[in-house]
């Protein structure tokens, strides 16, 4: 049996203004509905480095201080570990601006739980909002938070 596996890495910000977030409308047809922004971890980038730069490509905003909040894992249609690395990101600067990925707008907590999440994405909200969990587990049937 061998410890190491394929890994793809992600990370996906809740970036917080007052009492609005910032949410995207994602357009890929793959995982549609609100989200926050995020992406792919490139080779060699930290994943600090990896949560900004996607802020700013998908929202044009510059994050400042970005916390690692918690975790999502599930395996792909290929059966490879996915790994998300959840943050929140308070402080910011720059103009607002959208980008392929999607619409932007600020909304509540509350209008973000009556709108139409993309996939799964409730079960994710936990880990941004309570800060006893750290981690959403999701495999098959198991979907589970830690």
């Amino acid at each position: 049996m061998s410890i190491t596996e394929t890994v793809t890495l992600t990370n996906m910000c809740m970036i917080k203004n007052k009492n609005k977030i910032l949410v995207l409308n994602r357009t890929d047809p793959v995982w549609p509905g609100l989200t926050f922004p995020g992406g792919h971890v490139e080779a060699h980038e930290s994943f600090n480095d990896s949560v900004i730069r996607e802020v700013k490509e998908e929202t044009g905003l510059d994050i400042v201080h970005p916390k690692l909040v918690g975790v999502k894992q599930f395996y792909d249609h290929n059966q490879q570990r996915y790994l998300v690395f959840f943050y929140v990101a308070n402080k910011f600067s720059g103009t607002l601006k959208e980008s392929d990925e999607g619409t932007l707008q600020w909304m509540s907590k509350e209008e973000l739980s009556q709108n139409k999440l993309a996939y799964n994405f409730d079960h994710d909200l936990p880990v941004f909002f309570d800060s006893s969990i750290s981690e959403h587990m999701l495999d098959g049937k198991r979907d589970e938070l830690f």
